[in-house]
């Protein structure tokens, strides 16, 4: 019941059994009673004063009584139910757009539950009489004719903002869509942010950046003899592609280069001008939500502990055939941890306002769905 709410159901649920009670019980029973003729109530468009007149020349004793006990019960139980959902349902549907309307949504089926129980207490007065005078059968015949309006206006307001709740909500959701949705996820090496970051992208149709890869970029441009400074300013889309950008070497040189403000400062614009692009666009790097992109509409920090981290990317570069220990690839993880928190500039930290994802017990599968499940909340 988490968005609906308990009231609205519980309204719902009594307005369910008193009109079935009414549908398979007391109207039926009413209706042989009185000879065939419909009860007061079922006359939506109204009735004239000579119809109330047979009527209760017609009713029977017993229906007259069904009619003043139970019916009546029901008949009041039905109304405030329904004015209850009405209400709770209009007040829920407008309050975040506009608190005035909320209010005045949640008024109006008070007027249908007003001008139903004003015919309930008219048409008592007849049958307890056993006469209908001009006067009051065609007040009581009034008073059926606006319940039935006022809660048709009330069904039609709710549903009227309602519907241009959601119209607005599409029409914003595409214009942010094409003005650009950033997704920032943040966190150390091998924690898995690459791969949630693809799935992601890949989930929600959105671009993807490998962030890490600007910097492999420049490190691979340093070993080959380059200035970092001279390579950083210089990088192309197309050095992204170059081989060898995931070997151990390149790996040290960009965590190396990383914490020269200069060169971070240098492919700042570069990363900006991706996340902004129309479509939506996932980047994922170490300072992503707290430097490049602190408005990103969605922030994450995937990360793992230091252990899972280092098996996972011995694993990785075993399969690739280098040569390397456990051992060495835990140093090397946790050095590099070092340095990328340490780092004067952009340290690597999760953002305030982060969703913190552990992948250390989770299986890929599970860790995509925990990222995609905290876009989707934030998109909404």
């Amino acid at each position: 019941m988490g968005r609906i709410g308990v009231l609205p159901v519980l309204f719902g649920l009594i307005a369910l059994a008193a009109f079935l009670a009414m549908r398979f019980w007391t109207i039926p029973a009413i209706r042989e009673g009185a000879g065939g003729l419909d009860m007061f109530d079922l006359w939506i468009d109204g009735y004239s004063p000579d119809y109330a007149r047979l009527f209760l020349a017609r009713i029977s004793p017993a229906a007259e009584a069904l009619y003043l006990g139970p019916q009546r019960l029901l008949d009041t139980l039905l109304p405030l139910a329904l004015a209850g959902f009405l209400a709770v349902t209009g007040y829920r549907v407008a309050v975040g757009w506009s608190w005035p309307l909320a209010v005045a949504l949640a008024l109006v089926p008070l007027v249908y539950f007003t001008f139903d129980m004003l015919e309930n207490a008219q048409v008592a007065v007849m049958l307890r009489r056993g006469l209908a005078q001009d006067a009051m059968a065609e007040a009581a015949s009034l008073f059926t004719v606006w319940k039935v309006r006022s809660l048709q206006a009330a069904l039609a307001a709710v549903i009227f903002v309602a519907v241009t709740r959601a119209v607005v909500a599409g029409l914003a959701t595409k214009e942010r869509d094409e003005m650009g949705f950033t997704v920032a996820i943040d966190g150390p090496a091998a924690a898995g942010k690459g791969t949630v970051s693809k799935a992601v992208a890949a989930h929600f149709g959105f671009a993807h950046l490998d962030t890490g890869l600007l910097y492999r970029a420049v490190g691979r441009k340093v070993i080959e003899g380059a200035d970092r400074l001279a390579a950083a300013k210089a990088l192309l889309a197309e050095d992204l592609e170059a081989e060898g950008l995931r070997t151990p070497e390149v790996a040290q040189a960009a965590s190396q280069v990383a914490v020269d403000p200069e060169v971070r400062a240098a492919l700042v614009d570069f990363q900006r001008a991706f996340a902004a692009r129309a479509g939506g666009a996932v980047l994922d790097g170490r300072d992503i939500g707290t430097v490049i992109c602190p408005e990103a509409q969605v922030k994450l920090f995937v990360t793992a502990s230091p252990e899972v981290r280092a098996e996972r990317r011995y694993l990785e570069l075993a399969a690739t055939g280098h040569e390397v220990t456990r051992e060495e690839v835990l140093a090397d993880v946790i050095a590099r941890d070092e340095r990328d928190s340490e780092r004067a500039t952009a340290p690597l930290r999760p953002a305030e306002d982060a969703v913190v994802i552990d992948t250390s017990d989770l299986s890929i599968d599970d860790a995509v769905a925990a990222a995609i499940a905290a876009i989707e909340a934030r998109r909404g």
